[in-house]
């Protein structure tokens, strides 16, 4: 069977530019602030492959599922686009993060606060920030693409290694906050809450356009 690299490494530089770890540093931070070393490695691993599970099935049986829900990908961006424009109205606003503390008593293992917090910030980092509608219609369309088994192993294989480096990313957040400040990091924050409207919008507009294809004949 051949391998397709050039569509392997299209899919790399897609999912870095969506994933963009950087931009994920200072929600990870809110969610993670003044916990334990112990505390962070595990609730970034779990987040992590919560994510890489939802990616990877969607990469190889996304397309299968749209096909069976007789849903088309014009739907899923403009459905997507949604979503991930209210989440980005939300970080702009500085309230994408919001979560109790969670419980410090001593008998509390330190697992049962992993899980505490993870159930309160899965969404929105995990679910639309890692694993939002840009990157599951990516998956999606590369998987589709994709015409061997071969291929598609090794788009498992990348989309596995962006979310590895994500994860370093988020591990060393603590160390790059004590670095910068806080205030370099809201700032990215706000920034990146306006790049996900545009990208949101730019979802729609792609939807819409292949809904009603009259409107690209008006411009």
């Amino acid at each position: 069977m051949v391998i397709n690299w050039d569509l392997i490494s299209n899919f790399a530089i897609a999912m870095l530019a969506i994933v963009n770890p950087m931009e994920k540093i200072p929600l990870w931070v809110a969610a993670s602030s003044g916990e334990r070393r112990s505390f962070r490695w595990l609730l970034a691993g779990l987040v992590i492959v919560t994510c890489a599970s939802i990616l990877l099935f969607f990469l190889c049986f996304g397309q299968f599922l749209l096909l069976k829900l007789k849903i088309d990908l014009a739907s899923f961006k403009i459905g997507g686009g949604l979503i991930l424009l209210q989440f980005g109205f939300s970080v702009l606003k500085g309230t994408a993060v919001e979560f109790d503390d969670v419980d410090r008593n001593e008998s509390t293992t330190t697992l049962s606060r992993v899980l505490q917090r993870y159930q309160q910030i899965f969404i929105p980092i995990g679910v639309p920030v890692i694993a939002g509608p840009g990157a599951i219609t990516t998956v999606i369309i590369y998987g589709h693409e994709s015409d061997s088994l071969l291929t598609t192993i090794f788009l498992s294989v990348t989309l596995v290694a962006v979310l590895l480096i994500l994860l370093m990313a988020l591990l060393s957040g603590s160390i790059i906050q004590k670095v910068t400040g806080t205030l370099p990091l809201e700032l990215a924050s706000r920034v990146f809450g306006m790049i996900l409207i545009a990208i949101a919008v730019q979802f729609m507009v792609e939807g819409l356009v292949i809904t009603f294809p009259g409107w690209a004949a008006i411009h």
